[in-house]
């Protein structure tokens, strides 16, 4: 053996070499993959002694459900496993409705390798499973190195949850708001990361069980839930360990009354904000109770958003301190008001305050009006980093930016590499024959719906003026003018053609 295979550091990042796969693979389904992979752990841990322990840490690592351990015991073994080879077992669908419990030899077997396990997930737990169980001294945890746990339910009856409450606990990831939530994150000291999805009926009585245990975190990293109340976020704001946010408010409005007594925090270390919710009024009083002196990420979606709210949304977000760091904004509504045409309001001007923006992507009625030449020329010279623009608004389908208004404004703009917006592609204002205005850095150009006439026009235009576009996006693919857009694209690879066979020409005379 080579000695390099004597270091435990190095057979350690050997085997978890292992576990990283081509999960894309068209070839092999999931299921063949992961047999694979323990196949090969297991094949690792029969070849020397030496591997035997760091091959097994890494094949128990991670299991779904406790059907693996209780495979352990011997006379479960046959209700286990339909079907069992050398290299290969077939799960069944084990049903333990008439299976004595575990003896206290048995129980051993099954603990056997639980002190390897580091993550878990637990599709459906019921009595009937946790039943076998009951041997186990109270108290007991099953899982002295678990680090991350995933289930659609808790154990019930929930004397059996202790099992899974480990010192070592990192992330918890719910499909409910369980009852016992404050237990866990009181047991877990260690948790940084909490994810919480409950979408049923019930969710509006259980929300004070979510943000009174949310108030017992200390070391939160990550954050996914429902809506919280008022005295959780002043927690939150006080955490320097927190990073990311995210709200899914699922048609909840908590009540802001007790506003007055709350006292929040700086958001110290806050990187990312996200929320899904039906309108602004949530998200527009957090901020303006709030500051984030240091968020980089903001991901706002909303089923509704007037232009109004739209305006009230983005003036909290200058308040709280956040335009000063923000490096993507995203903000987009699926809804189809109709916004009063009278309105003096440019929604894209109101991120100029935003020097650091690398992103930029609105979709929602209203976040063009007044767009034109002059508001995007204002508007990109204050974003001198950024590299990907998206513009959409289905209430203004008339593209008013012209080439040369685009082209003026991608010289404030070195570093864009994508754009996504409505252009003028009927009125050409500017002469590719004559000017010098070249953009070489943007990539990809997504006109939306925009109209053409000339097809041959524009692609001299994007050819001579924008040479690095490759490809050119039109939406929807079925729309009246998505075939001239691909009539814009065939002449953009005839002129590519004809330039590299020039460029052969001109070398071969050299």
């Amino acid at each position: 053996m080579h000695q390099a295979l004597l270091v435990c550091e190095i057979l350690l990042e050997i085997f978890k070499h292992v576990n990283d796969i081509d999960w894309q693979n068209p070839i092999m389904s999931y299921h063949e993959i992961m047999s694979l992979v323990r196949a090969s752990l297991a094949a690792l841990a029969r070849t020397c002694k030496k591997f035997y322990e760091p091959a097994m840490n890494e094949l128990w690592a991670g299991i779904h459900g406790l059907n693996p351990l209780l495979g352990c015991v011997t006379r479960l073994r046959p209700i286990i496993y339909c079907a069992e080879t050398e290299t290969q077992r077939t799960w069944c669908n084990p049903y333990f409705g008439d299976v004595e419990p575990l003896s206290a030899n048995e129980a051993r077997q099954f603990l056997r390798h639980a002190g390897r396990v580091r993550s878990i997930y637990i599709e459906l737990a019921t009595n009937r499973d946790f039943r076998l169980l009951s041997v186990l001294p109270e108290e007991t945890c099953m899982f002295p190195r678990l680090q991350t746990l995933v289930t659609a339910s808790l154990p019930c009856p929930t004397r059996y949850l202790h099992l899974f409450l480990s010192p070592t606990l990192r992330l918890c990831a719910l499909w409910v708001i369980d009852l016992n939530l404050k237990l866990i994150v009181t047991r877990c000291p260690a948790l940084e990361h909490l994810s919480v999805r409950h979408t049923d009926r019930t969710i509006a009585d259980k929300l004070p069980i979510l943000s009174d245990s949310v108030r017992l975190c200390e070391r939160l990293v990550t954050l996914s839930c429902p809506p919280l109340d008022w005295a959780a976020w002043e927690h939150l704001s006080n955490l320097p360990t927190l990073r990311t946010v995210t709200i899914h408010m699922n048609n909840i409005v908590p009540s802001l009354s007790d506003l007055n007594h709350i006292t929040s925090g700086p958001f110290l270390n806050l990187t990312t904000l996200s929320f899904l919710a039906d309108t602004t009024a949530y998200i527009t009083t957090l901020m303006q109770h709030s500051e984030f002196p240091s968020l980089k990420k903001i991901d706002l979606f909303f089923y509704t958003l007037p232009c109004a709210d739209a305006e009230r949304l983005l003036h909290a977000l200058y308040q709280c301190k956040a335009c000063q760091t923000l490096e993507l904004i995203r903000i987009k509504s699926y809804g189809s008001e109709v916004q009063d045409p009278d309105s003096s309001w440019a929604g894209i001007t109101q991120f100029r305050c935003c020097p650091q923006l690398r992103t930029l992507e609105l979709e929602f009625p209203g976040c063009c009006t007044h767009l034109d030449n002059d508001y995007l020329l204002e508007a990109m010279s204050c974003w001198p980093h950024i590299r990907s623009l998206e513009l959409e608004d289905k209430s203004c389908p008339q593209a008013t930016v012209t080439f040369r208004g685009l082209l003026a404004a991608l010289r404030q703009c070195p570093h864009l590499v994508e754009l996504r917006m409505l252009i003028d592609a009927v009125n050409i204002d500017v002469d590719f024959t004559a000017e010098s205005l070249r953009h070489t850095s943007l990539q990809l150009l997504d006109v939306r719906s925009s109209e053409v006439v000339d097809t041959e026009a524009v692609a001299h235009v994007i050819f001579s003026m924008l040479p690095c576009v490759d490809k050119i996006c039109h939406s929807p693919m079925d729309s009246n003018h998505a075939n001239t857009w691909r009539e814009v694209q065939d002449h953009l690879k005839h002129l590519r053609s004809s330039a590299v066979l020039d460029c052969q020409d001109a070398a071969a005379e050299i």
